[in-house]
């Protein structure tokens, strides 16, 4: 029995210096909370008029990286498999999500979307696996439903 807790106590120990080393990620991203590694929740979700200041000087990482930003739909377009949703508008930096559904979004709503992170050119970020969702009621300017 003792030996057991001995090894529970030993892999839990190990487990939590694990998560307290900093990683790569953190040091490359530690000013920009709207960015996670792949699947893993952003700090924070960032606004329109953030974006281009916290992806200020990222290159296209060589693994995936996710975005979470939240603002107007400005454009939802379909070739009949993907839909292609679009947010901000310049001065800021748009930013295209290409998903599988609409999720009867739009244009003017204000949506979330979480996506792999890939900067197109100085004003065009796509993201890529994504996924559009009304944000939480707590994070919209009152312009989205609620649903």
């Amino acid at each position: 029995m003792k030996a057991i807790l001995a090894l529970m106590g030993f892999l839990a120990t190990g487990a939590c210096a694990a998560v307290a080393e900093p990683t790569e990620f953190d040091s490359e991203f530690a000013d920009r909370p709207a960015f996670s590694p792949a699947e893993l929740p952003a700090m924070t979700t960032a606004r329109c008029d953030q974006v281009r200041a916290m992806a200020e000087g990222i290159s296209n990482p060589e693994r995936r990286v996710d975005l979470s930003v939240r603002g107007p739909l400005t454009s939802a377009r379909t070739d009949g498999a993907l839909w292609y949703l679009t947010i901000c508008n310049l001065p800021d930096v748009r930013i295209m999500c290409v998903t599988y559904q609409a999720n009867d979004m739009k244009t003017g709503d204000t949506v979330f979307f979480k996506g792999g992170y890939r900067r197109i050119d100085r004003n065009h970020i796509l993201l890529d696996p994504c996924l559009a969702n009304w944000p939480d009621a707590d994070e919209t300017d009152g312009t989205a439903p609620v649903k």
